[in-house]
């Protein structure tokens, strides 16, 4: 596996975990992922997961990356919901075993208690090329299948995780096949981020910004890139004569 592979893999293993979390990621878990961080690459990675509805500690509020549209679509699902019961964890883990032991009321039950956590993970995927309401669509439909995997959990605790992940999965199944940009924007991510660094290295070795040719041939990037790095990033400009 390149460093790039890995670096993609633990951004993705971030965001899931951040969409676990409820749409939120602490600054010590980005720490303990990548603790060769420079700060301006952490703020680059901070930019990136605020740009993917992500709070940093705490979960952004839906004003702060949801459209007037969007919210409008959001509050009528919710409203629909609002006469579910309230499924506490004890009486999920009742509901797991009853549908483990074919009671298609109790199955029904706990599906009924996830259609609010699909509204709220399709909240986090907005933005990346698919209308909420489909994400939502898709969602329910992941629901209707993580129910017939249930046998596939070890115990009922595991069942929160393994509903989540089969829904979260199937929204982004959903959002590469209508956007093949989000892997290219994750590599774009690493590229930036290995430019920032070699160019503060180097502005620092010469007392001043260093040119783009310098850049180019000190760290082998090509010179397309660093100007691309430039456009993405204010970052650049700290350490890049321009």
């Amino acid at each position: 596996m390149t460093d790039q592979q890995e670096f993609i893999e633990k951004i993705s293993e971030l965001k899931d975990t951040a969409i676990l979390q409820g749409g939120q990621i602490s600054e010590a878990q980005i720490e303990e992922t990548f603790p060769d961080l420079t700060q301006d690459q952490k703020n680059l990675l901070l930019d990136y997961f605020k740009q993917n509805n992500i709070g940093i500690g705490e979960p952004l509020k839906d004003e702060e990356y949801l459209d007037a549209d969007e919210g409008k679509i959001i509050k009528m699902y919710l409203d629909e919901l609002e006469e579910l019961e309230e499924v506490d964890d004890s009486l999920k883990r009742v509901l797991v075993i009853g549908a483990l032991n074919g009671d298609n009321e109790a199955k029904e039950r706990l599906t009924n208690s996830y259609l609010k956590a699909v509204v709220d993970v399709a909240k986090l995927y907005t933005g990346q090329g698919v209308e909420v309401g489909d994400l939502i669509g898709e969602g329910n439909v992941a629901l209707a299948n993580a129910m017939s995997l249930l046998q596939s959990i070890e115990k009922p605790e595991d069942c929160d995780e393994m509903v989540m992940r089969t829904v979260m999965n199937a929204m982004e199944e959903m959002i590469n096949a209508e956007n093949a940009e989000v892997d290219v924007n994750r590599k774009v991510l690493k590229l930036v981020m290995e430019i920032i660094g070699k160019a503060k290295e180097l502005s620092e070795e010469l007392r001043r910004k260093c040119t783009v040719e310098e850049l180019a041939e000190e760290g082998g990037f090509s010179p397309e890139d660093i100007m691309e790095a430039v456009r993405v990033s204010a970052n650049c400009g700290d350490y890049i004569e321009i």
